[in-house]
């Protein structure tokens, strides 16, 4: 065993079962294919999670309360979702296949469905999931919601929100930093938000408005202490990864508390021997696989390169860093229709990570202990 890797007790290499991966990408489970593997993806990951060395007083926020980080060690927690924030109203099939009615936003029927699969989730080994909200100033009404399905539910549900470009509230460029950040702040501790995020650049590079976003929301997060997780375009774009550490770090961020995310997105051509995610990694942000178990629609990654990615990143010594979430975000890819709902990480990707050779003691450190390191962070007043 080796950086997370186990050996292959029927001579299958690791090169052999990318190859296996890549041939059967779309045959969902590759359980199948590898002798030990449970037909339950959590099956023996949630047994001993790892002690974490952790400041005096580190929590973790939900709508609900603040829990201790080993309130989370039973489960996967999952750092970039959309449970409330994209009211799975896209229909969820192709215009020619017949299939459930499009759900209604804010309805109570769409929170019935919401609370089902969260309870489907949960049996499927999910712990917790972090809501990330970016469309326009968090509004009261998805607070409510979310605590209304966490009572409902026994899914830890976390609040998020962070400033898109494309979603700025208006007058973001008559607006100063300071005032930027007292909003946020203000609204982070009405709202019980656990976290900062999705918080996202331009393609095209940081310009002058998002330069001062991204300085009040560090301003925001040293008065709250609380971790922030990036968006970074699905074109791929390794210089804004890159461009959003330097920023953050510039304004007094440390990076433990920084998660760079969509960083399956860049090509091997646009990111040469994955060295933009090292180099996050090497400076102690976690980066963000989280667009996995499922085909996005905004890039064409395969599955079996996408665990091509967590593997090199293991080769290279990161296990520590790597963050696994699906960014899941249309009716269609909910239990309810067709899709595997907000477990796909585990359902999934999990069996394929094993089947490529990643024991069960990393992918319980990638899934459980290092999303609990990332969120757990002590209150300021």
């Amino acid at each position: 065993m080796r950086n997370g890797l186990s050996d292959h007790g029927a001579g299958v290499t690791r090169r052999e079962a990318i190859n296996l991966l890549g041939a059967g990408a779309g045959l969902g489970l590759l359980a199948p294919f590898t002798a030990g593997v449970s037909a339950s993806p959590a099956q023996g990951l949630f047994t001993s999670a790892q002690q974490l060395a952790l400041p005096e007083g580190a929590i973790i926020r939900t709508v609900l309360e603040d829990v201790p980080p080993d309130a989370l060690a039973n489960g996967a927690t999952l750092i970039h979702e959309h449970v409330v924030s994209m009211g799975y109203t896209t229909p969820p099939t192709p215009p020619d296949q017949p299939g459930r009615a499009p759900l209604g936003g804010d309805s109570q029927e769409t929170l019935n469905v919401i609370v089902d699969e969260l309870q489907a989730a949960a049996r499927d080994g999910v712990a917790c999931l972090v809501d990330g909200g970016f469309q326009g100033r968090r509004l009261a009404a998805e607070f409510d919601q979310l605590r209304t399905i966490a009572m409902q539910s026994s899914v830890h549900l976390v609040m998020a929100w962070g400033y898109m470009p494309n979603r700025y509230p208006g007058g973001v460029a008559e607006r100063s930093e300071d005032d930027i950040a007292g909003e946020l702040a203000s609204d982070a501790r009405a709202q019980r938000w656990g976290a900062f995020g999705e918080i996202g650049t331009a393609f095209e590079g940081i310009n002058a408005n998002e330069r001062k976003v991204l300085r009040g929301l560090s301003k925001a997060h040293l008065a709250t202490g609380l971790p922030i997780f990036t968006h970074t375009d699905h074109k791929g774009c390794p210089q804004c990864a890159l461009d959003q550490l330097d920023l953050f770090e510039a304004a007094g961020v440390n990076p433990r508390s920084l998660c760079i995310g969509h960083m399956l997105d860049p090509t091997p051509e646009q990111d040469p021997g994955w060295q933009t995610r090292k180099t996050i990694a090497q400076r102690g942000a976690f980066v963000g696989f989280d667009t996995v178990g499922h085909q996005s629609g905004r890039r064409n990654t395969t599955e079996a390169e996408k665990v091509e990615a967590v593997l090199a990143m293991l080769d290279a010594g990161y296990e520590d860093q790597l963050l696994l979430s699906s960014d899941i975000a249309r009716a269609f890819d909910l239990k309810a229709n067709w899709g595997n709902g907000f477990s796909m990480v585990l359902v999934q990707f999990v069996p394929k990570l094993r089947h490529a050779g990643v024991n069960d003691a990393t992918i319980r450190k990638i899934l459980v202990d290092n999303p609990r390191r990332f969120l757990a962070f002590v209150p300021k007043a």
